[in-house]
């Protein structure tokens, strides 16, 4: 009835258009706010295609330009990672994870790319710093997802790491924690391993049955085997020391471990049953891998060099003019004897394990 109004009629007319564009104008503002957002989303998602096809140079190419149209977008460091993980050199792989950990600070991406810095830093061969990255890792992430497998490889590190003076204590860090894992098996082989560098032969004796009960289809049995004879040797269980290293004749006789089994057999037949265990003491001999003798201190620091940069203790022992070159320090000479066969294989040398004098 008002609308027949003059007023009210021209009232009307006036509001109706802005009535009948108002949806327009919400849906144009919709698509001015949201285009942006969705644009984003699709060209990460474009990045990531391409660097899992390995077009690592376009992915590169498109995620700096991406960088610089968005440098606060929510992809950023899943961006970040995948340029890391994709299949480049060692060299550079540690760069752009050194890139994503200082720029995903509080982002889910950059524990991933902690641990696996660490893992690269190992196999280029850069134990210390290696190292260091497990140390940093654990201290920032303490209840990780990943933390089992840093602590799995901190473990490993501490047994070359300055001659293993921290042998252990990741391994027992990990079974304290997370007993249960999967993989608790390899920390209680790690813990037996430091015991037997420590001359602990009675605590390194019951690391091996624990890890021979938990799970034995996981481990280097021939090895384990032969541990658990020699521990039981030196604590003077002489019937024990038999019964495994029988056991490793018998079913590892191929092994690497099974001439020295023969060897040691034959030593712990000759002893008496009922000889006393030996004490548990510090060693007054002490053992390391003899690289050469050089003809002056100059050429045994250029020969250190790999060495010292992967963690490694080195001793100098001037012979007149010459230096001799020592690496490592261990309890035994059979920890000797392994680690010579560790870095011969590594380095390429022909070290033979000597007395420290």
């Amino acid at each position: 009835m008002l609308k027949g109004i003059p007023f009210f009629r021209s009232y009307a007319t006036k509001q109706s258009p802005l009535r009948r564009f108002t949806p327009v104008l919400c849906l144009a503002l919709f698509l001015v706010v949201s285009f942006p957002a969705a644009a984003a989303e699709d060209d990460a998602q474009s990045i990531l295609k391409l660097y899992a096809a390995g077009q690592i140079e376009q992915a590169d190419i498109a995620l700096d330009e991406f960088l610089s149209k968005h440098p606060d977008s929510g992809h950023k460091c899943e961006l970040l990672l995948a340029s890391a993980q994709a299949p480049v050199s060692i060299s550079e792989a540690q760069k752009r994870l050194h890139r994503t950990i200082d720029q995903c600070r509080g982002c889910d991406q950059r524990p991933q790319a902690m641990a696996r810095l660490a893992m690269l830093l190992h196999l280029s061969g850069q134990n210390s710093a290696a190292y260091g990255a497990c140390r940093d890792f654990i201290e920032q992430y303490e209840d990780h997802e990943l933390t089992p497998e840093v602590l799995l490889l901190q473990g490993a590190l501490e047994m070359r790491y300055r001659g293993g003076s921290q042998a252990g204590n990741a391994y027992a860090t990990f079974l304290a924690k997370f007993p249960g894992h999967p993989k608790a098996v390899v920390a209680l082989v790690g813990v037996a391993d430091a015991k037997i560098k420590r001359g602990d032969w009675s605590g390194a004796h019951q690391a091996y049955l624990r890890a021979l009960a938990a799970n034995p289809t996981d481990l280097d049995l021939p090895k384990i085997y032969f541990h658990l004879g020699w521990s039981a040797e030196e604590m003077g269980q002489a019937d024990r020391a038999r019964h495994y290293y029988r056991e490793l004749l018998r079913l590892f006789a191929d092994s690497a471990y099974a001439e020295r089994a023969k060897s040691r057999l034959k030593t712990a037949l000759d002893q008496s049953e009922n000889r006393l265990p030996t004490p548990v003491r510090a060693p007054a001999v002490r053992y390391a891998a003899k690289i050469g003798i050089f003809p002056d201190m100059k050429q045994a620091e250029l020969q250190a060099r790999p060495f010292i940069e992967n963690g490694y203790k080195v001793h100098y022992i001037l012979r007149g003019r010459n230096c001799e070159l020592l690496v490592g320090e261990f309890d035994t000479e059979f920890a000797a004897q392994l680690f010579v066969q560790e870095i011969n294989k590594r380095f390429h040398v022909r070290a033979v394990p000597q007395r420290l004098p």
